[in-house]
């Protein structure tokens, strides 16, 4: 059975990422319960070094696109038609333009806004992380989609600098009121809230008052809107900024979005974990000499790494010393 490698299950989603989740529900409509889902960390294993990728036999195939054309080779035994993405089948705007906006808004409230991140998104994902990969690689995650969400506007935190004392014993003095800064932070809240309007309001017209975006059967742009909405939508977010505005000012969507669930994710998924048999590998992967982060962080753990054999090699050294009898 074809095996797909996604980000874990959360929420009681089949997945946290909308990537992931997008090509669950297309392979569900597609190739129902004709696949394996395997939760994993682990992207170094995918072709392109991200999740979710496939592997069939000795076939890894990653990314999304990839992954669909794939299905739709007759010589790889699926022949899988691809679903449409509109009514025209040509145009695959739709699909980019859906991926990037409703994605960048997924992202914003998993990995920018401050309380969401430190009360929901990190403690979902560091048990999921060997040691002492728990200790970096959540932060790696969240650093890796900054430059996304700066250049879509949508990284700005009012208060982030108060973010690094978050661990700190002493508690840091309470803020005076600033008037200014309240102001700040209510305009810059009503600003991402407008631009999600934009996006969501696009795909309310687009829906209007269809079941599926090309008439009565699901395409390939209903996977994409659904898992953004559901992940929009369904997760306990402390700061639940875009879910009340989802929830409340936009149930043609929400209800397109369960309509997609029902039809493919209320059924039972075989699923497992995967393993960690990469471990050691993980602590020193190829790194690009050029980017200063991979080698800090490669250098830690290598730093680790000998803290460790050090702390061995100086126990059995001195263990005859330890007990006088011996």
């Amino acid at each position: 059975m074809i095996e797909l490698h996604v980000w874990p299950a959360k929420w009681g989603l089949p997945s946290m990422d909308p990537t992931s989740l997008l090509l669950i529900i297309y392979m569900q409509l597609v190739i129902p319960s004709k696949f394996t889902l395997v939760e994993s960390v682990n992207p170094d294993l995918s072709p392109s070094g991200q999740l979710p990728f496939i592997k069939n036999g000795k076939d890894l195939v990653a990314p999304t696109s990839s992954i669909i054309s794939y299905l739709a080779d007759d010589a790889n035994g699926f022949g899988i038609p691809t679903l449409k993405a509109t009514s025209n089948p040509q145009d695959t705007a739709w699909l980019v333009h859906a991926e990037s906006n409703l994605g960048d808004l997924v992202l914003h409230m998993l990995y920018s806004l401050r309380a969401n991140w430190n009360e929901l998104t990190h403690p979902s994902i560091v048990y999921q992380f060997p040691v002492p990969q728990r200790y970096y690689a959540p932060h790696r995650l969240r650093e890796s989609y900054r430059s996304r969400l700066e250049s879509a506007g949508l990284w700005s935190l009012p208060g982030v600098e108060q973010e690094k004392k978050a661990f700190s014993k002493e508690r840091p003095p309470k803020a005076k009121g600033n008037p200014r800064d309240r102001f700040l932070r209510v305009f810059e809240r009503e600003r991402v809230v407008e631009k999600a309007r934009t996006a969501l309001d696009i795909y309310t017209r687009l829906l209007g008052a269809r079941t599926f975006f090309n008439g009565d059967q699901p395409s390939l742009l209903d996977a994409i809107v659904a898992a953004h909405i559901l992940l929009l939508s369904r997760p306990p977010f402390p700061d639940p900024l875009l879910q009340d505005l989802v929830n409340t000012s936009y149930p043609s969507l929400v209800a397109h979005a369960n309509r997609l669930y029902d039809q493919t994710l209320s059924v039972n998924i075989p699923t497992r974990k995967a393993t960690h048999e990469n471990f050691l590998g993980s602590l020193f992967p190829m790194i690009d000499s050029g980017v200063e982060s991979d080698v800090w962080e490669t250098r830690l753990r290598v730093a680790f790494i000998g803290l460790m054999l050090g702390g061995v090699l100086t126990y059995m050294s001195a263990a005859p010393y330890i007990n006088p009898t011996s």
